[in-house]
């Protein structure tokens, strides 16, 4: 077969930053597996992929330390900038998966909120040994324009590879009214999957800039534009399970807070290890504000990122 070197970097880009298994990219291009193993041996030898070991621990990156050392942290790894965003976030959900791992034991009980990060460091994480682990959606997500990066969606795909069970949050993130809130958390389904909420070993959540334009919230179709541009005129600086929160990682006393469908704001500051994971400059104010809060346990991230964190500590 002729193998253009588009098709190529396709094939490379759908295993290397998209993290699709050879038996899934042979699907899609109505090709065998070996012949993916091949083509991507190809991509190796003509350049199109380079593989690059770093010496040096991203947990040990100079940047993370004089992080660690402003703010109470259990972890933080801090990953080189590849020069295309999509790169650096793979390696940096790579780092978290391998570290997850570590963290997984028998019938341990995990929430995980949604999102980019989120979605490829659960597809990078290695089927475990584990048994009866539970994952639990932290907050609603029906209407989400991606339902792959959906929390209940990816609860299920954790729950595989923990060996256990998912609970699906089938309910809107947010909802008009505190009312319709309240009759939605009074639902059998809905009201088994928030008590779940209550006893977490864990939470794995992404971290948006509450800027309107770098809005995660906007982009997936859950606020307007103008919406999120009143949001940010009242002081917010990020959100977290759709929790908006201030420039000292405060949890906002704001109407679309009280309209949020999920864990209550104040139980998941008791979850043990909070681990957020998030890329992009865009980003670096939301991050540092949770930090300041105390929102996250643990971070991963990018190092350019870090470092316009630590210029606004100057």
């Amino acid at each position: 077969m002729n193998k253009s070197f588009d098709f190529l970097a396709a094939v490379a880009r759908n295993y290397y930053v998209d993290s699709m298994s050879q038996s899934e990219i042979a699907k899609k291009y109505n090709l065998s597996r070996p012949t993916i193993a091949n083509i991507l041996k190809e991509c190796r030898e003509k350049g199109i992929v380079e593989i690059r070991i770093n010496d040096s621990s991203p947990f040990s990156s100079p940047a993370g330390q004089r992080l660690m050392g402003l703010y109470k942290l259990h972890t933080i790894c801090v990953v080189p900038n590849e020069t295309d965003y999509s790169l650096t976030l793979y390696q940096t959900c790579l780092q978290a998966a391998r570290f997850l791992s570590t963290l997984l034991v028998d019938r341990i009980r995990i929430g995980i909120s949604w999102g980019t990060a989120l979605y490829h460091t659960i597809r990078q994480l290695p089927k475990s040994g584990i048994v009866d682990g539970e994952v639990v959606p932290l907050m609603g997500g029906l209407g989400a324009s991606a339902l792959y990066y959906d929390g209940s969606e990816l609860a299920r795909i954790l729950a595989d590879k923990l060996n256990g069970r998912s609970f699906p949050f089938l309910s809107p993130l947010l909802v008009k009214t505190t009312e319709l809130k309240r009759l939605l958390l009074s639902e059998p389904g809905i009201c088994e999957t928030v008590e779940k909420t209550k006893n977490l070993d864990m939470a794995l959540v992404g971290l948006s800039s509450d800027q309107p334009e770098d809005s995660a919230l906007v982009r997936a179709g859950f606020l307007s534009i103008s919406e999120a541009r009143q949001i940010y005129k009242e002081g917010s600086c990020g959100h977290l399970c759709g929790y908006h929160y201030d420039m000292q990682g405060k949890f906002m006393d704001i109407p679309i807070n009280r309209r949020v469908v999920g864990i209550d704001a104040a139980l998941f500051l008791r979850i043990p290890r909070r681990i957020a994971i998030a890329c992009g400059r865009q980003k670096s104010k939301a991050i540092l504000a949770a930090l300041r809060g105390g929102l996250v346990t643990d971070l991963f991230t990018d190092e350019l990122t870090a470092l316009q964190m630590l210029s606004f500590c100057e």
